[in-house]
């Protein structure tokens, strides 16, 4: 297990740890800007949506009042849209993870056969084929 490395062997690892790298930055600009361009939109929503609710379930508003229904109407309205948007960051963070875990098993195994903590998850499915 403990073989003496060469030079060649060093570079082609450290090679193979860059492109690694390159490929977890590139999952991780897409991540984090794509969750910070979504998460403006649902802190303002759900800003929103305390605001009408709060009336709603303090009392202050109860039914038979003049703005009782345009509160419940956007109350209704905010939940669908924090909804969505929730299903947005589920949407983003799936098909970004399973990106990313494609792109690692593309550049395959490193060229000590040793796998290392970019590809762990790897060794199950390379000991099976």
């Amino acid at each position: 297990m403990n073989q003496p490395i060469d030079a060649d062997e060093k570079e082609r690892i450290a090679s193979w740890n860059k492109r690694c790298a390159k490929v977890w930055f590139k999952y991780l600009a897409f991540v984090v800007l794509t969750f910070a361009l979504l998460l403006a939109p649902f802190i303002q929503v759900f800003h929103y949506f305390l605001d009408v609710t709060v009336p709603l379930v303090s009392g202050e508003l109860i039914y038979g009042q003049p703005d009782y229904q345009e509160y419940q109407a956007a109350k209704d309205w905010y939940l669908i849209i924090l909804a969505v948007l929730l299903v947005l960051f589920s949407v983003v963070y799936y098909l970004g993870h399973r990106w990313y875990k494609r792109a690692i098993r593309a550049l395959g195994t490193p060229p000590s056969g040793m796998f290392n903590r970019w590809n762990r998850w790897i060794m199950g499915s390379a000991q099976e084929s």
